[in-house]
């Protein structure tokens, strides 16, 4: 952040010498080996963008929604480093999960009510893209510390659970299975299952790294690149989970309410 601050101000003073923005350009790759657009010159000598963007903008307030951010980058989403830029990615099948992802992330970062969901038709995906180099910081430490921020209240853990079932849950007449290559994230949403009276059967080794996975939303077939574990919830706790955690996605929800019946629930 502090490289990027000196650059805004080398600019700045670059500027003020009467330098045309090419001359700017070539200085600042000179004296710091670093390439800089003429447009992200034009848009920090404009005032449009500051140059840590919304980086005093990020509420670290235990939430729902920061909860539920934190769920889906532990599960689908992924952070990833673009030059200056610190981005948070969630690209996936599902419209009303990437609809919430949106949703949570304008509770918790500034300038995010402009964040769309867009959609990419070459790869059947919705993704939502945000640049936030704070948010960034406080996801990428190691996911134990993250904790407080689950575990403050219960809609905050609700809001985790919801996020990793939305992304990697799997429901078929009365089971409910949650999948992940991270035994140890599994095990610790055993305990949050637990904590709210919702049973699960011991964690299971799934599939080995290597073998093939077929997406029934596309019907593209993926290799596995690492082993799959799998933590089933109890036919019993289905109402409680309905109760307590839940869906977005509207088929999965739909699938949750056909199976209480299944199971004697009315």
């Amino acid at each position: 952040m502090q490289a990027r601050s000196n650059l805004y101000d080398l600019v700045h003073s670059l500027r003020a010498r009467g330098m045309s923005y090419g001359r700017i350009q070539e200085r600042v790759s000179a004296d710091s080996g670093c390439f800089v657009s003429k447009g992200l010159i034009s848009e920090w000598l404009r005032g449009i963008h500051k140059p840590l963007g919304s980086v005093n903008e990020f509420d670290q307030t235990a939430s729902f929604e920061l909860a539920y951010v934190i769920g889906v980058v532990l599960s689908d989403g992924n952070i990833n480093v673009r030059k200056y830029d610190r981005e948070i990615l969630l690209s996936v099948t599902d419209r009303e999960y990437a609809e919430e992802f949106r949703r949570c992330l304008g509770r918790v970062v500034g300038g995010s009510s402009h964040t769309k969901v867009r959609r990419s038709d070459k790869r059947n995906r919705w993704i939502v893209q945000k640049r936030s180099i704070l948010l960034y910081q406080f996801l990428k430490r190691p996911w134990q510390s993250l904790r407080p921020w689950i575990e403050q209240e219960t809609k905050c853990t609700s809001g985790f659970l919801r996020a990793f079932y939305d992304g990697e849950g799997s429901i078929s007449g009365r089971s409910l299975i949650l999948y992940n290559t991270r035994s140890d994230i599994l095990l610790y949403i055993r305990v949050l299952l637990s904590k709210l009276n919702i049973e699960t059967t011991e964690l299971h080794f799934g599939t080995k790294a290597g073998t093939e996975l077929v997406d029934p939303l596309n019907g593209k077939t993926y290799i596995r690149n690492s082993d799959c574990f799998t933590l089933r919830i109890r036919a019993r706790s289905l109402p409680q989970f309905a109760r307590g955690v839940g869906f977005t996605i509207a088929r999965k929800q739909q699938m949750l309410a056909e199976a209480l019946p299944k199971i004697g629930y009315r």
